[in-house]
């Protein structure tokens, strides 16, 4: 039976019973050292009929354990129900997620949490289950071990290095089950790297790709009842991870590729920053606020190793580690209390203090990269989804503070009224009247101030002034098409009377004239026809 929890040592008394003593050992001592020496026959017969073995964690485990204890933590399916189980002493027990609940015959209601899982296998290959569980489902509990599946670093998954990943898979799944896994994402490998053609515009494309591969392989091994839905984003954080780690040279720097002049400027806009002295007050830190970012800086200087940061989790967590430095270094100083406001712009310098890290590339391969929100929270890692938006809004805030240096010497190129309103008054023709051009500048000023108030209210503000050209638009083109019909209706009337001539000739005679004008000149020149034709 292979183990991996080092909990316990079990040796047999005199008297049949067990008396534990805490050392670490594998937990296959349990098996092999005390239940194949002290109940050898109910071990053998358990194995061979693959029933589900629990073992209660050691902090909570009675003094003394004996035959009814045993019994009572070998479950074998219940003929009735498909969630509950019976014991060997036929007792009832029902599984529930990672929670086993008494049901009949038990002294006492208990409900215990599962808190690890492991497949072995007897002599004929056949699997059976391994379940540890928080405390024992009978006798007295000498100390409760509260454990859940968030473990006491809240952010274990996260930092798993990608070896802990891959045992992570085998600890999971069957045998069988993992050489499916394995195989599957090879191929998946394989193809991509092969066929596979990273364009700008359509990343997310190839993130899509990846996730909807790992689902796909773990939604069969749930629908065969090969993964319990417990681990279920534990083993797909680990696939993805795996296959993000593989795919590195292929994604990544096929980003670094696409994002070039854009990392370029940042580059630029950090060297240009770099050298000021009023940096700090640019970027909105508070002149009390004092602390040391050297460490911080050191730590980010690791964010483009493929040996320590090549997954997304891995690129976060050293974003997360930054912040922690920051925040350590100002309580140090035991001057001021940091807040969350502060955090923001701390960032942003250290970012211009580390220099070029292809800023912009670390930002798409995360954006597009990274778990999704049910995955971290899943992970207890949902704190990452809030670091990635820090660190988009640092980096903004470090381009925007760069491109505010230079606002001033667009202003006073942009002195004089035509220059600033020339665009709006460009929208009509004509000359300009005083009240006009009044009414204008009034326009502009409060969409100015619109601006200020967000994206929402400046686009509100350039769909009222768009509106109010195509109106005025709209009122030209129906004068025009007045005027023509006008025209049109009195052509028509003189055909229809005879005199289409003189319309030429008096058109020619006219010139420029009316259409009214050479009505009354027809008139005069054809005046007998005109009362012939009415009689």
């Amino acid at each position: 039976v292979k183990g991996t929890w080092a909990t316990l040592w079990l040796v047999v008394s005199r008297k049949g019973s067990v008396e534990l003593m805490e050392e670490e050992l594998p937990s296959k001592a349990f098996y092999y050292r005390t239940l194949q020496k002290s109940f050898s026959r109910l071990f053998e017969s358990s194995c061979k009929n693959c029933y589900t073995f629990l073992i209660p964690a050691l902090p909570s485990l009675p003094s003394r354990i004996d035959h009814n204890f045993v019994n009572s933590h070998i479950l074998k399916p219940s003929p009735y129900f498909k969630e509950e189980y019976v014991t060997l002493n036929e007792k009832v027990v029902s599984i529930k997620g990672d929670e086993i609940s008494t049901r009949r015959d038990f002294r006492y209601p208990r409900t215990v949490k599962v808190i690890g899982e492991e497949i072995c296998y007897n002599d004929n290959f056949d699997s059976f289950k391994l379940l540890m569980v928080s405390c024992p489902l009978i006798g007295q509990i000498r100390k409760k071990v509260d454990v859940t599946f968030k473990t006491k670093d809240r952010l274990a998954i996260a930092r798993r290095t990608i070896n802990q990943h891959k045992s992570a898979i085998r600890m999971r799944l069957e045998k069988k089950s993992v050489g499916y896994c394995s195989e599957v994402l090879q191929q998946f490998i394989d193809q991509f790297r092969q066929n596979y053609v990273i364009v700008k515009g359509f990343v997310d494309d190839a993130a899509q790709k990846l996730r909807s591969k790992c689902k796909g392989v773990l939604d069969d091994l749930v629908r065969q009842k090969k993964l319990r839905n417990t681990f279920y984003e534990e083993v797909n954080i680990a696939c993805e991870s795996l296959l993000l780690y593989s795919l590195y040279g292929k994604i990544y720097a096929g980003i670094c590729t696409l994002y070039k002049d854009e990392d370029k400027d940042i580059y630029q806009t950090i060297k240009k920053l770099s050298g000021r002295k009023d940096l700090r007050e640019k970027l909105g830190i508070r002149k009390s606020l004092v602390f040391d970012p050297s460490a911080a800086v050191k730590r980010i200087e690791v964010l483009n190793s493929q040996a320590i940061c090549a997954t997304p989790l891995q690129k976060l967590c050293c974003l997360l580690d930054v912040q922690d430095l920051v925040s350590e270094s100002v309580k140090s100083t035991e001057q001021e209390v940091l807040a969350a406001d502060d955090m923001l712009p701390i960032f942003a310098y250290v970012i211009v203090l580390a220099g070029d890290r292809q800023w912009n590339s670390n930002l798409e391969y995360l954006k597009h990269f990274s778990p999704e929100n049910k995955s971290l929270s899943a992970i207890n890692a949902g704190s990452l989804g809030y670091m990635l938006a820090n660190f988009q809004a640092a980096v903004d805030l470090v381009r925007n503070v760069a491109s505010g240096l230079s606002s001033p010497k667009v202003q006073r190129r942009l002195s004089s009224p035509k220059e600033k309103f020339g665009s709006i008054s460009s929208l009509s023709t004509g000359p300009e009247s005083p009240t006009r051009e009044a009414k204008k500048i009034k326009a502009v000023r409060r969409s100015s101030k619109i601006r200020e108030g967000g994206s929402s209210a400046r686009a509100r503000a350039l769909r009222r002034l768009k509106k109010q050209e195509m109106d005025k638009q709209k009122r030209d083109k129906a004068a025009r098409s007045r005027k023509i019909s006008e025209r049109f209706n009195i052509d028509m009337a003189l055909r229809e009377i005879g005199l289409s001539t003189g319309i030429a000739e008096s058109k020619e005679s006219s010139g420029s004239s009316g259409g009214r004008e050479s009505l009354v000149h027809a008139l005069l020149a054809k005046k007998e026809p005109v009362l012939a034709g009415k009689m």
